[in-house]
């Protein structure tokens, strides 16, 4: 039987070393990647400059003193792509008059196609938006309330399992360093239950906003773990002295 307790990292064929380091390292490329998407994709959700508080209780809660399509435009993100003066303007009057069927099609139809169509539509980047047709828009000239249900599942379902994944091939090469078993519990233990909390706190912020500030802190603890469980194996297999 292999005793795998006296088993050290740095003890491991060099080519052994090579893959699980080369491995590590593209993670975590990835991750600062992952960083950066979720940086572009929220930061301007309060139509200001910045990841903030306020950008992820726009994204999750929503706006509810306002409809979801002039939020979007009206200092959100989509506002930038309506450059032509009177177009938001000419939008936002449409809505508040009730969003009626004729006022679509003869006012905001157009400004729609030759700015939005392009993405959202059902073959485009925002497909689970598409906002093609009258229908597809009085979705959303509704009270905005944040993230839908739907899209949450989506990104969820998909996100726990490879993030998971992700971290039990981490946690398997961290467990086998020479830290305190103690240590090393609580490391590996930390990013599947910041991982819950996480997108617990996204589906329950539609309820609750404030829940958005545990959402940060479980996203600084993945980020945490990630780059504990990275660099402390990196360091043992070629730097740490017998």
């Amino acid at each position: 039987m292999i005793d795998f307790s006296s088993l050290k990292l740095s003890q491991l064929p060099v080519a052994t070393r090579v893959v699980l380091s080369s491995a590590m390292v593209i993670l975590g490329i990835g991750y600062l990647v992952a960083m950066v998407n979720l940086y572009l994709t929220y930061s301007l959700t309060d139509g200001e400059p910045g990841l903030t508080v306020g950008d992820l209780k726009r994204a999750f809660y929503g706006r509810r003193d306002t409809t979801r399509l002039a939020a979007k435009i009206h200092g959100g993100s989509m506002e930038q792509f309506l450059p032509k003066p009177g177009e938001k303007e000419k939008i936002l009057s449409w809505i508040q008059d009730g969003a009626p069927r004729g006022g679509y099609e003869e006012i905001v139809q157009p400004i729609l196609m030759q700015n939005c169509v392009r993405c959202h539509n059902p073959e485009g980047l925002q497909r689970f938006r598409p906002l093609t047709n009258y229908e597809e828009v009085m979705t959303v000239v509704e009270i905005d309330r944040g993230e839908p249900v739907g899209l949450w599942a989506r990104v969820a379902h998909t996100h726990i399992q490879s993030i998971g994944l992700i971290f039990l091939a981490l946690g398997l090469v961290f467990s086998f360093t020479s830290l305190r078993e103690k240590w090393k519990i609580a490391v590996v233990t930390l990013p599947f239950l910041a991982l819950l909390v996480d997108f617990g706190c996204r589906y329950l912020a539609k309820y609750y906003p404030n829940l958005v500030y545990l959402m940060m802190v479980s996203g600084a603890s993945l980020g945490f773990s990630f780059a504990v469980m990275i660099l402390v194996p990196l360091y043992e297999m070629w730097m740490k002295r017998q």
